[in-house]
């Protein structure tokens, strides 16, 4: 086990927040939020209190958003105009405790924790983490990955693999690339792993930790805001969508009122924000006020398309009568894309009500709420102390590496372990060249240094699907990841993986353009579904919004190679 004097001298990352990197049981399980909760401790300073109950008002808010949509994530319009969503519930989609979050809030977390323990904005970090959480499960609120964007797992995969390429390129060993700390390198790992004509609203529902961190700073915040998309979503509207709606936390933070947040000349009057550089004319048209309508029977969409998701949270907020209650539910009974319309919502929302106006019927039920707590006085004390003079890595690739799509079995760094008089659990820590502030620590935990698999001993591959007898409904975006697995042994949930797949990345996403929830109720039912796809299929794809060729062929190669895999399961007659 490699100590820290023995990393490569590249690769000398260090926090003082231990909670805020992998952290194993002494089982081997990864620790989740509400178990990091007794090893946390708060700032050593006050903390300005209007600020921090935004910042916390908009980091629950997200959670609660999401929490209230996962139950129903999928379900249409119509379903929900006759069985609305009042409450928080378990069950649903995913089989979820009541107030557990998916990958929205996952994410956010993964985001909030980066920019806390760098004390910067480090999009490589942030990319690390976003891994980590697709491999191993860090800051999921059940210990796996599940409810994953195609375009943020396409993005991450692409990730690992020129991580191998620039681990063999500069001699840096693969195990401790995660904690790259050296900054020429840093600027030369290029962390942009999408393209032009990837729109999914995965780059907005985790945007809030960005604004909410630099808000002191607007241009800053703004540009932030566009690149922290960005790097899994490469559109230009998906940039903007996130440099407008970063644009309106900010200002919620700053003390603006609802009226000048829904101003339909916002953007124009607050253009320096935005460097002076024009919105997309799809997200222009949203800042100019295009979600002032009739909601869903006006065009009001809650899909995967980052357009209609950003005009969707918008009409939530605007027509929510001063009502965070009635905004939220609003937006997760659009359907479709229920958590993520929800949890965008819940982000600016939050920020303007402020946390001790969201309802405390439901605050009190959000999973980890004391992380997320104590997350959020991080956020508001360290945020204010960074300087616009501080060296960020650069936002623009310096060097482009090839990549595929074949899947990278990253291995965690190792990682050192000391002792400590007042707990029994082995520490580990990170380390960090960049973090200027350094505290003493009393009653630091140690922490356990064995390993996770990347994947769960208990899922299961395609082929071991003969003897499972579950409720295995098709997602939308199914087609896009075939490795997904099934759980036998959970009471809690039928349906489980370290990479379950939602739809939120198409671009035309629709709860009726593929298929009917009430057509297939079985795997048969979904075998016999795939079986009928044939080479026509590609047209199909290019009408759900997957432009690129390339991408429709890798989607084709992995239906005949799944029927491959599965004969008996495709050895279905058609109907």
């Amino acid at each position: 086990m490699a100590k820290q004097s023995e990393r490569h001298p590249s690769c000398q990352f260090r926090t003082d927040k231990s909670w805020l990197v992998l952290q194993y049981n002494s089982n081997g399980k990864i620790m989740i939020p509400h178990e990091l909760e007794k090893y946390m401790i708060d700032p050593p300073e006050n903390i300005d209190s209007t600020i921090l109950d935004r910042i916390h008002g908009s980091m629950i808010g997200m959670a609660l958003g999401d929490a209230l949509g996962a139950y129903v994530e999928f379900r249409s319009h119509q379903y929900l105009l006759k069985n609305p969503v009042t409450d928080l519930q378990a069950g649903g989609t995913w089989g979820l405790n009541k107030g557990e979050f998916t990958d929205d809030t996952s994410m956010a977390l993964c985001l909030a924790n980066s920019l806390v323990a760098r004390c910067n904005y480090v999009p490589y970090d942030q990319m690390v983490r976003y891994k980590w959480w697709y491999r191993k499960g860090y800051m999921s609120s059940i210990g796996y990955c599940f409810d994953m964007g195609s375009a943020t797992k396409q993005a991450l995969t692409k990730f690992e693999s020129r991580q191998k390429a620039f681990a063999e390129k500069h001699d840096i060993p693969l195990n401790q690339l995660d904690y790259l700390s050296d900054p020429t390198l840093l600027n030369k790992f290029d962390v942009y792993c999408s393209e032009e004509g990837v729109a999914g609203n995965g780059a907005l529902m985790r945007l809030a930790p960005v604004p909410l961190f630099f808000y002191r700073y607007p241009v800053k915040a703004i540009e932030f805001s566009g690149h922290s998309g960005r790097i899994t979503h490469g559109d230009q509207k998906a940039y903007d969508a996130c440099r407008y709606y970063g644009a309106l936390i900010v200002a919620a933070l700053r003390g603006e009122k609802k009226r000048q947040l829904l101003d339909n000349n916002f953007y124009s009057k607050h253009e320096r924000w935005f460097d002076n550089k024009p919105l997309h004319p799809d997200i222009l048209a949203i800042a100019k006020g295009s979600y002032k309508k009739d909601g869903y029977d006006e065009g009001i969409r809650g899909n995967g398309y980052i357009v209609n998701a950003l005009e969707a949270a918008l009409w939530a907020f605007w027509s929510d009568k001063e009502d965070f209650e009635k905004g939220v539910l609003a937006a997760v009974n659009l359907g479709d894309d229920t958590d993520t319309t929800a949890a965008i919502y819940g982000q600016l929302a939050g920020a303007y009500y402020g946390y001790k106006n969201l309802p405390k019927h439901w605050v009190e039920q959000v999973y980890a709420k004391t992380f997320i707590s104590s997350l959020s006085k991080w956020i508001a004390y360290e945020g204010p102390k960074w300087s616009s003079e501080e060296p960020t890595t650069s936002a623009i690739p310096s060097v482009i590496i090839e990549s595929s799509f074949d899947d990278g079995n990253q291995s965690s760094v190792e990682q050192t372990t000391s002792s400590s008089a007042q707990s029994s659990v082995e520490q580990t820590t990170s380390s960090s060249a960049q973090s200027q502030v350094r505290r003493n620590r009393k009653d630091e935990p140690n922490w356990s240094t064995e390993k996770l698999n990347a994947e769960s001993d208990s899922s299961l591959k395609f082929k071991q699907l003969d003897n499972i007898n579950v409720d295995c409904r098709p997602r939308r975006s199914f087609l896009l990841d075939l490795d997904f697995s099934m759980k036998i042994n959970s009471p809690r949930r039928s349906v489980s993986s370290h990479t379950l797949i939602s739809p939120r990345d198409d671009p035309t996403s629709s709860s009726e353009q593929l298929y009917n929830h009430e057509t297939y109720k079985s795997c048969q039912d979904v075998c016999r579904w795939i079986q009928s796809f044939g080479k026509e299929y590609t047209k199909k794809l290019a009408e759900y919004g997957i432009q690129s060729s390339a991408h429709r062929q890798f989607i084709m190669n992995r239906i005949e190679q799944l029927k491959k895999e599965c004969p008996v399961h495709f050895a279905v007659k058609k109907k």
